[in-house]
């Protein structure tokens, strides 16, 4: 890149008006459409600049590198997915709930920053070069906080007893991550079902798989109440049974 250039292109950001704005974010959606389908590694500026209906110096008018670009493009989608993230987490709802509000948030999420959000879980973010800024650890951090935020509800389901103890809390992370991140293999807006409508089934999947079913949790309230109640005889005291009043889970389903 010729220094003349680079100087325009701190100008024209210092100075951006509605227009260049505009052009600015037409090249970044050719962009992202070039990455969703060649890859970080094998797309080129040429290519970019071909999908904008220009020449490399447009694109250097807009920025530095290809890496750049590929930062700008998925780091706003990311940021907006791990702040969604958290605010559901910390709700005040039950773990179950939270969870499959999560899956359906952040499908709707992907939808709304589509391909932008694909283009960063596609991509080995190892084998994407830095610039010579933070942003890799940017991501990295980013990152970081959505998986506390999934961490925080599966651990907390577990501790209410909605979710079921003999599970590895990082295999239901796993389930999770995974059934959500393999669907830049296949989704794309405007199909039969929108991304939240993606997200509900994909909760009542995974939920199906890691909630404490009635019967069980109904058994396992009367297993502990009886195991009080035997310490309480052994203690030498009075069971009182209106101390233990397990809400009865099968019945009228109101």
């Amino acid at each position: 890149m010729t220094e003349p250039i680079a100087i325009r292109r701190s100008q024209a950001r210092r100075d951006s008006n509605p227009a260049y704005h505009e052009r600015r974010q037409r090249l970044l959606r050719g962009a992202a459409q070039v990455f969703k389908e060649k890859g970080y590694q094998a797309a080129s500026i040429n290519d970019i600049a071909e999908r904008y209906g220009g020449d490399r110096a447009s694109v250097y008018y807009y920025y530095a590198s290809k890496h750049e670009i590929f930062i700008d493009l998925i780091r706003e989608a990311i940021k907006e997915v791990v702040e969604a993230a958290e605010e559901v987490a910390n709700a005040n709802e039950s773990a179950a709930r939270r969870f499959g509000r999560l899956i359906s948030t952040t499908m709707k999420l992907y939808e709304r920053h589509y391909p932008y959000m694909y283009l960063y879980i596609q991509e080995d973010m190892r084998k994407v070069p830095g610039d010579g800024t933070n942003a890799g650890m940017e991501l990295e951090k980013l990152s970081s906080r959505f998986e506390h935020a999934l961490r925080k509800i599966v651990h907390d389901g577990i501790d209410e007893g909605v979710f079921r103890a003999e599970l590895d809390p990082e295999m239901i992370i796993f389930a999770f991550s995974g059934v959500l991140n393999w669907t830049h293999r296949w989704f794309a807006p405007g199909g039969r079902l929108s991304g939240t409508e993606i997200g509900a089934a994909m909760a009542q999947i995974l939920l199906g798989g890691i909630e404490v079913q009635p019967a069980k949790l109904e058994e396992e309230v009367r297993r502990v109440a009886d195991a009080v109640e035997t310490l309480t005889i052994r203690l030498g005291q009075s069971s009182s049974p209106q101390l233990f009043c397990p809400l009865s889970l099968t019945g009228s389903g109101e």
